[in-house]
């Protein structure tokens, strides 16, 4: 596994992280008896950066019993206020998370959205209050523009932005990437396969159940379904060349961007997870810049809207 540093710290943290939204089942069925291991063989692969939040249903309970027997040392460990940004909100949500994963320290704690109705001060301020007791080690936010991260930086040091970022959501590019590399803040990407639109495996007219999150998405279903695969369809057959899965090729192209140091993935098993965790050993460092070069000509050619669920998240 290779390391990136997290923002101007001298903390580095594995250019892959495990995200573990799928794990909490808006995604599709997970096997609930698994899970555990999977986060264990996971972080035993190098996947040491796990990220979760207060909304990711009982997934910081889950990395309660998951981090047992010495593996929360192994792991830098991050989530998020979710819901009340609010000064008792985040004070509520912060014992919650250390009595929930059973630590005494969150590595990275991060704002999960930008709330308007709350001042950020107050916000920031109540995560102020624990860094200074050394129970929150860095501080982050998520689904911030770039005028909100520059608020934030107004107030205190912010390490990272956690962003929807991925071949077929490229908005953040140029403008977001931009300014992190001035300001040294750290891009950690989220839906980094697109909520598993670029793993290749969705054929056109593919419906998602009810009770997954992308059935009430655009662009997962009907003729926008059908374009976005057509321009996976094509990308696969450039990560064949490179002897990679289409998977594979998404997580390479957004490794090539200086700007990001951890990419999220959400493997739901064994196998996912192996296919990710082998990804690095199969490109030198000039093969992933050509394959990206080559993504991004197919790319370029697809007059198509950025594919991102949350349109106010867009950079």
């Amino acid at each position: 596994m290779e390391f990136r540093k997290l923002g101007n710290t001298e903390e580095k943290i594995s250019v892959f992280g495990f995200g573990t939204w799928p794990l909490a089942g808006m995604m599709g069925e997970v096997d609930t008896a698994s899970r555990v291991g999977l986060i264990r063989e996971a972080i035993d692969r190098g996947l040491t950066f796990i990220d979760t939040a207060q909304m990711y249903g009982n997934t910081e309970e889950l990395l309660g019993e998951a981090l047992a027997d010495g593996y929360r040392e192994k792991c830098f460990l991050a989530t998020k206020v979710s819901s009340d940004f609010s000064a008792e909100g985040v004070k509520r949500a912060v014992e919650h998370s250390l009595k929930s994963m059973k630590t005494d320290r969150i590595d990275l704690y991060q704002l999960h959205f930008y709330d308007p109705d709350v001042p950020l001060s107050e916000t920031l301020g109540a995560i102020e209050r624990y860094r200074e007791q050394g129970i929150i080690r860095l501080v982050g936010v998520s689904n911030f523009t770039v005028s909100r991260l520059q608020e934030a930086l107004s107030i205190m040091p912010v390490v990272s932005n956690q962003i929807n970022f991925n071949t077929l959501n490229r908005s953040p590019e140029k403008k977001m990437t931009a300014f992190c590399k001035k300001e040294n803040i750290s891009v950690l990407a989220h839906s980094s396969l697109a909520k598993g639109l670029l793993s290749g495996t969705y054929r056109p007219g593919h419906r998602f159940p009810p009770d997954d999150e992308r059935s009430g998405f655009p662009g997962y279903s009907g003729d926008l379904l059908s374009r976005y695969l057509a321009v996976v369809d094509e990308l696969k057959d450039l990560a064949g060349d490179s002897g990679l899965t289409v998977g594979q090729a998404a997580l390479v192209w957004l490794l090539t961007e200086d700007a990001v140091s951890t990419v999220l993935v959400g493997p739901k098993n064994g196998s996912q997870l192996a296919e990710v965790a082998d990804t690095l050993d199969l490109l030198e460092p000039e093969g992933r810049q050509r394959l990206r070069r080559e993504m991004d000509g197919v790319l370029d050619r697809h007059d198509l809207p950025h594919l991102c669920p949350f349109p106010n998240q867009l950079v």
